[in-house]
């Protein structure tokens, strides 16, 4: 499969329907917006189905219809599973799109069936291959074979494309004969846009502070990111302020509680911004440093394209996912995953170094303009659902 670059108006002979499922509004909201927003324009009906975790007032969106969808990011037992199973299924039969796009690895695993039923085309998008693919229990293990099992069944075909974002995700599923290299998309993340994000966005004369911005969760770091912390202050003296941003998310089985999350940051110094920051252009473009040790199965982690294209130095961890998002000593430093002594030093090396920290944000700035523009994102997809189509 070839997979070229859609060029500004080359469109479709005719409008065509898409399906578009993610597993939760917050995530679609965040990483996939600009693809639903570029449909109309690229002669495509697109519905995109979610789980809601507010109220959405409209049921039209930027020229896409964006719909509650009946998978729940979490099902209650496999009898709900299968009832949501069903819902979609009926959804599918009676709209009948000319193809499905189905992002994360439940609704991949959910669609990517139906359409194999229905002979739908199918895309689907691979965010991190998440808990789904550990095997460090039997009954994991067990159900990892299910999981590839299903997954080969779903791609065993034609008019049928993965998107994935980093390396390790694509040879997983290469070495598991999943499906053929040629049918697998590479595209480094969700993008960024460049303009939103830039070193211009910096605050005149902003207090020093390192950054660390993500979800809530145990394997994303922020242990290692307090005990650093801790460790940094008591290594130099340095006037240095350390900022936590991110939403608690209680689903999540590495969730933190908000109770152990205000005994942390009390414990070691850190100054919770809280989630939904409206500011996050400017508190990004103006930290000195930004940190994410995170060892959570993901794809390319966004906060890292937006540090990049912010002009600010990275440290991240040696991991799939996110070493994809910097080039090591060039734009950021890898560092072992759950290593607060390591990720400590890295943050004392670039501290310490202004003219380094400086350098390796120019060259962050560089390499997002070169690779994670969302608009070559967004055409990558437009690309992909013409082939199919």
């Amino acid at each position: 499969m070839s997979f070229g670059i859609l060029r500004t108006g080359d469109n479709l002979e005719s409008m065509k329907k898409i399906f578009m499922f993610v597993n939760v509004d917050w995530f679609f909201l965040s990483h996939r917006l600009p693809v639903a927003k570029a449909s109309k324009k690229n002669n495509i009906d697109l519905s995109v189905y979610t789980e809601f975790t507010q109220t959405h007032a409209e049921k039209k969106m930027d020229g896409f219809n964006f719909l509650e969808s009946p998978l729940s990011r979490s099902s209650r037992s496999i009898l709900h599973s299968i009832f949501e199973f069903f819902q979609a299924y009926k959804i599918i039969k009676r709209a009948q799109p000319d193809l499905i796009h189905a992002v994360t690895i439940k609704p991949i695993l959910a669609l990517g069936i139906i359409a194999r039923l229905t002979s739908t085309p199918f895309v689907g998008s691979i965010s991190g291959l998440g808990p789904a693919f550990s095997s460090d229990t039997l009954l994991k293990r067990v159900r990892l074979w299910f999981v590839i099992k299903v997954l080969s069944f779903i791609f065993d075909r034609n008019e049928i494309g993965i998107i994935c974002q980093n390396t390790s995700d694509s040879e997983v599923l290469l070495s598991n004969k999943v499906l053929a290299k040629e049918k697998i998309l590479m595209i480094p993340g969700s993008g960024v846009d460049i303009e939103e994000f830039s070193p211009s966005k910096k605050a005149i004369d902003s207090e020093k502070y390192i950054l660390m911005s993500s979800r809530i969760l145990f394997d994303k770091g922020i242990q290692e990111y307090c005990e650093a912390a801790e460790i940094v202050k008591r290594t130099i003296n340095d006037d240095v302020k350390f900022k936590l941003s991110g939403p608690i998310d209680s689903i999540s089985p590495t969730s933190i509680s908000k109770y152990e999350l205000e005994n942390l940051v009390e414990k070691y110094g850190i100054d919770y911004l809280g989630d939904n920051r409206i500011d996050m252009p400017r508190l990004m473009a103006s930290a000195s440093l930004f940190v994410l040790p995170s060892y959570y199965p993901e794809g390319v982690p966004k906060v890292l394209l937006e540090a990049a294209a912010s002009g600010v130095p990275v440290i991240t961890t040696d991991h799939p996912g996110c070493r994809d998002a910097i080039t090591n000593e060039r734009t950021g430093l890898l560092v072992p995953i759950k290593d607060s002594q390591a990720l400590a030093k890295a943050i004392i090396e670039l501290i310490s170094d202004e003219s380094l920290s400086k350098y390796m944000g120019n060259q962050g700035r560089l390499l997002a303009e070169k690779s994670f523009q969302v608009s070559s994102v967004v055409d990558h997809h437009y690309s992909l659902y013409r082939l199919l189509l």
